[in-house]
């Protein structure tokens, strides 16, 4: 039997085999590139689908840390404006204090203070991150306590001045105040006027925020509640002493009235102060269950990140030895080729 090999079946065959070569060698250069498979595909078969299920779970991490750094710079906020509103409290709980034993008694400097405290907590409450009002509760598109300073009158201060006007026939500062008597002014201040900072009367002169704070997902297997409002106990307490010694004509007082302004706003302001305590205590356990979460979030995308690349990655060490291989062949092919295409009858007739 006689085989004939004729040239250009021979340089065809090389051609073929280099284009096979030159493919070849494209993914081994994509995978030492890369330091992972070029065809996925190709390269795992079936278990591509073990790698598009750990990278679904991996964005679902990805999203949950997302969301949790965006919380802790909130109750970061948070927990910075609750510092600021005790270290204001404090502070004028020692100024009422020291106002009880004569030292510094001036109602006038008082009813200043006073009017800052107010000023300065309205002013936290309302801070607002990125557009969210973090005292909102849920309703975190607006400012959750009135201006009480606001001008025309604002609702809270319509109500106090209603209030003392029903208790006392008169308004604040009216010359006339010097004449309420000490169990006048207890029974006013324990009575309608507190009324205004229990939970129903200060959602409807002076809050916006709801009760019901925010409640995020912060793992795959954990929610947490995430805000603090501004209807807490706390924080009405105090703005219920700040507004009692800012805005009930203190100045026009009889001395025994004043004194139990005094007295009522000291005792009102400590329980304050020991719920604010515990409120900021309530903001830390938030922060640290964000922090565990996302640290739990972290060692899960670790492990998936491993789990990945043992299906994904290459030994670099074997694709660096492939692509040396691959060039080398193809190098020869190319020689093959060029000595092929050389070869003619007419060199030997």
């Amino acid at each position: 039997m006689v085989s004939i090999t004729s040239t250009q079946s021979l340089t065809n065959a090389l051609r073929r085999s280099v284009l096979d070569v030159q493919t070849q060698l494209s993914k081994t250069q994509t995978e030492v590139s890369t330091g992972r498979v070029a065809d996925l595909g190709l390269g795992l078969g079936a278990a591509i689908q073990h790698v598009y299920s750990y990278r679904f779970h991996a964005d679902d991490l990805a999203a949950l840390t997302a969301s949790n750094d965006l919380i802790s710079t909130r109750l970061s906020a948070t927990d910075t404006a609750l510092s600021s509103i005790a270290t204001t409290a404090q502070n004028f709980l020692q100024t009422l204090v020291s106002a009880q034993s004569g030292g510094g008694s001036d109602p006038g400097i008082i009813q200043g203070y006073a009017e800052t405290g107010l000023k300065s907590l309205i002013s936290a409450l309302d801070t607002s991150v990125d557009g969210v009002r973090i005292f909102g509760g849920v309703n975190t598109g607006v400012a959750p306590v009135a201006d009480y300073f606001s001008d025309p009158a604002s609702a809270p201060k319509q109500a106090v001045d209603q209030a003392f006007f029903a208790a006392f026939g008169i308004a604040q500062g009216d010359p006339g105040a010097g004449s309420i008597t000490d169990q006048q002014m207890q029974d006013f201040l324990s009575g309608s006027f507190a009324d205004l900072f229990s939970s129903s009367g200060w959602s409807g002169a002076w809050s916006s925020a709801t009760d019901e704070t925010a409640t995020n997902r912060i793992s795959l297997s954990q929610t947490s509640e995430t805000s603090v409002s501004a209807n807490e106990t706390a924080l009405r307490s105090l703005a219920q002493v700040y507004s009692m010694v800012a805005d009930l004509g203190v100045q026009s007082l009889s001395r025994p009235a004043y004194q139990q302004v005094l007295q009522t706003a000291s005792a009102t302001m400590a329980d304050a102060i020991s719920s604010l305590t515990t409120l900021r205590a309530k903001v830390g356990l938030m922060q640290k269950a964000i922090s565990d979460a996302n640290d739990s979030l972290s060692a899960q995308r670790d492990m998936i990140a491993t789990q990945i690349g043992a299906l994904e990655n290459v030994d670099p060490y074997e694709a660096s030895t492939r692509l040396n291989n691959l060039t080398t062949q193809l190098e020869t092919s190319y020689t093959l080729t060029g000595k092929i295409q050389n070869l003619t009858l007419s060199k030997y007739i």
